[in-house]
């Protein structure tokens, strides 16, 4: 696996990727560095770690609101193709029905 140096929280690293995943790990980056930034005015009173945990919780809480509107949308996806199965299956019935009459009176002309 190809490696890439970047800095994350003001601390070069090198991470490893898989060839087709290189501009998403670029992506992650900058948006940890955006948020780094954006507790700056934090630096030096408190700990990194105490920023770290801040932009961690900010994250996962962004996590859970991706994974609710996920779930809803899934969920109205589920209901719209609910109610289109529902329609086919009302159009097979009254299809069913309508070949019903026309055998029966296939078989009532034949006892003529």
């Amino acid at each position: 696996m190809p490696n890439l140096e970047v800095t994350v929280f003001s601390q070069k690293i090198k991470l490893s990727y898989k060839n087709n995943e290189k501009e998403r790990l670029i992506n992650v980056v900058k948006i940890l560095n955006e948020t780094w930034k954006k507790f700056s005015h934090l630096h030096g009173k408190v700990s990194d770690i105490k920023i770290i945990i801040l932009i961690s919780l900010e994250l996962q809480d962004k996590i859970e609101d991706l994974m609710v509107l996920k779930n809803n949308l899934l969920k109205k996806e589920i209901e719209k193709n609910n109610k289109e199965i529902l329609k086919i299956e009302n159009m097979l019935d009254n299809l069913y029905d309508e070949l019903l009459d026309i055998k029966k009176n296939i078989l009532n002309k034949n006892h003529e």
